[in-house]
């Protein structure tokens, strides 16, 4: 009998992760539809997930309690935890679920099936788990390649060495030099001993066991990155994006009225008129900031949506940390929305009247920003961030930094710059 192709997809879960991994499933099964496609998770990721997933994509559930592991109940993905909250938790957490992986991973081994394992670098243990099963073993990279380079590096580096005047030198890579403030506060704290650290050290031995990179990029938009990143492993590196989310696409029947409310609104403004402000699913910056940036909004006077995550410290999504009427003038004078939860990003930038896209810069949003022609004005608050603007404004020139970090001693945004950025969208 012929053996079966079988492909196995465990993401870290997070937002832009899980993403990332539906998208490349779909490119496994246009590529080869005769194999089998199985995203792994945990239960309440797999029952989001299967909820909208075509029929071709099979789904296995992983035992997992979050409370077993310090984790607030039913927090099994990065986005439900609080902000702030430390994420090494999570990536502990997801640690303990070798056993169980390792234990079907065995079971499809022996089913006559030539298994291949695709996993995120935050489960690069499932690297090792596919070495002793005797399956062939890939990373998926959802960052790019020249923020996922120069992460690697630090971390491995770790306690970074910080010039008196606030640079940081990146080890192997002569000539790339960060400050101190494009470097995540996790990772200047890190002393090699501490919880981050030793999990990333871990993870990078884990990595050694795999067969190749995937990573979502494009050979002639990251030479300088995917050069980095080759010249820095033993193994194959493959880009393959852009993979991102269709235009349209909901996570569930109850943001319809969102949806379409917004598109509804988008169709009344001008072409290029309309700012999209986001800072992603896990990130946020401090109520100071907000304040300061709603205060940036209405001096530019540009129409805008403003997608919107409690500030630092506080966990509930209410009005008071904005200035008085801001949110009342904006939708009485028909120029802005302000939407707390889920927002249709592609959508939203995919339409006709977004003309600009204030960004924490995750990669996700940076290759849907850029794939639609929408220029991005960077606000990086952590991990590859920071890189991803470095880039993205001095080698590429489609982005310009208004602000950085979300600590308390960073900078607010520009006021008069982001004025002047959103007349230069319209235009």
């Amino acid at each position: 009998m012929a053996s079966t192709k079988h492909v196995l997809l465990f993401p870290f879960p997070a937002q832009g992760h899980l993403g990332a991994f539906m998208s490349l499933a779909e490119l496994l099964h246009r590529a080869i539809p005769s194999a089998a496609v199985t995203l792994v998770s945990t239960p309440r990721n797999v029952a989001a997930l299967s909820a909208t997933a075509p029929p071709w994509l099979a789904f296995h559930s992983l035992p997992f309690n979050p409370a077993d592991h310090g984790l607030p109940t039913h927090a099994e993905s990065a986005d439900a935890l609080p902000v702030g909250f430390p994420l090494v938790t999570l990536f502990e957490a997801f640690e303990a679920l070798q056993p169980a992986f390792d234990g079907y991973v065995a079971s499809m081994a022996k089913d006559d099936s030539v298994v291949s394992i695709v996993s995120a670098l935050f489960v690069a243990w499932a690297a090792s788990v596919a070495r002793r099963n005797g399956c062939s073993h890939a990373f998926f990279a959802s960052c790019g390649a020249f923020g996922t380079a120069i992460l690697r590096s630090l971390w491995e580096n770790v306690p970074l060495s910080v010039t008196p005047t606030g640079h940081v030198p990146v080890p192997g890579f002569p000539g790339k030099i960060f400050h101190k403030t494009q470097v995540s506060e996790v990772m200047l704290r890190a002393d090699g001993e501490d919880r981050a650290s030793a999990f990333c050290h871990r993870q990078i031995a884990h990595s050694h066991a795999t067969d190749g990179v995937l990573i979502n990029t494009v050979e002639e938009f990251e030479p300088t990155g995917l050069g980095m990143l080759r010249s820095s492993l033993r193994v194959p590196v493959w880009p393959i994006g852009p993979l991102i989310r269709v235009a349209g696409a909901r996570p569930a029947a109850s943001a319809d009225k969102v949806h379409d409310g917004m598109v509804s609104w988008l169709d009344t403004q001008p072409p290029a008129s309309v700012l999209y402000v986001s800072f992603g699913s896990q990130n946020s910056i401090r109520q100071a900031q907000m304040a300061v940036l709603a205060m940036a909004l209405e001096h530019a006077g540009r129409p805008f949506i403003w997608a919107i995550r409690p500030p630092v410290g506080l966990a509930v999504a209410t009005s008071e940390w904005l200035p008085e009427g801001f949110e009342k003038r904006a939708r009485d004078e028909n120029r802005g929305l302000v939407i707390r939860g889920w927002a249709p990003q592609v959508t939203i930038l995919a339409h006709r009247s977004t003309g600009a896209f204030l960004s924490h810069c995750g990669w996700n949003s940076v290759l849907e920003s850029l794939v639609h022609g929408v220029p991005l004005l960077g606000w990086p608050l952590a991990a590859d961030q920071f890189c991803n603007v470095e880039m993205l404004e001095k080698e590429c020139g489609v982005c310009v930094e208004v602000a950085r970090g979300s600590t308390e001693d960073a900078a607010p945004p520009e006021i008069d710059r982001v004025a002047e950025l959103g007349e230069t969208a319209r235009r």
